[in-house]
């Protein structure tokens, strides 16, 4: 009810928004952990290279830091990290100002693997943007900025969506 309230407010039709959700899956789909031609990842599924590229993007962050980042709780970010440990990916350090923080970087490992994934998803866009105008891909790039802005605002299924998953389970 309320998604048919918004839709009619903003002119946008359930179709609309069904062919969004698609394509942003389809998209995802073919930048998720399988990688171009079956070649990415090694041994990350997608939640861990997430994790691995925030790491990345952020050398000084917590674990804490890490779960908050991927809206995950303190311990789903520290099983995330416990697996990334274990694949040396990643070491833990106590933070020098706070002993009782845990800081999480990356290994020599863990960055010579998130560096190549970036640059072969970066030459693969590339490629795919080819027969994009310019200013074709600065309105994507704009677009694709407001609408990332909108999903962190509104948390999936919070009392301001509609709730999809009613009834029991059988």
């Amino acid at each position: 009810m309320t998604s048919t309230i918004f839709a009619r407010r903003w002119n946008i039709t359930d179709k609309n928004i069904i062919n969004i959700y698609n394509s942003l899956q389809d998209i995802a789909w073919h930048f998720g952990s399988h990688g171009i031609n079956g070649e990415c990842c090694g041994d990350l599924s997608f939640i861990d290279f997430i994790a691995l590229k925030k790491i990345y993007e952020n050398s000084e962050i917590t674990i804490q830091g890490l779960g908050s980042a991927m809206n995950f709780t303190k311990s789903g970010a520290t099983r995330i990290v416990n697996r990334l440990e274990g694949k040396d990916y990643v070491e833990r350090e106590n933070s020098p100002l706070d002993g009782r923080v845990c800081c999480v970087r990356l290994t020599e490992k863990g960055s010579v693997t998130i560096s190549k994934i970036i640059e072969n998803y970066s030459l693969y866009l590339e490629d795919v943007l080819k027969g994009f105008e310019p200013k074709e891909v600065e309105q994507i790039e704009i677009a694709l900025e407001k609408l990332f802005a909108a999903v962190r605002r509104n948390k999936p299924f919070n009392s301001n969506t509609v709730s999809i998953i009613e009834g029991e389970c059988l």
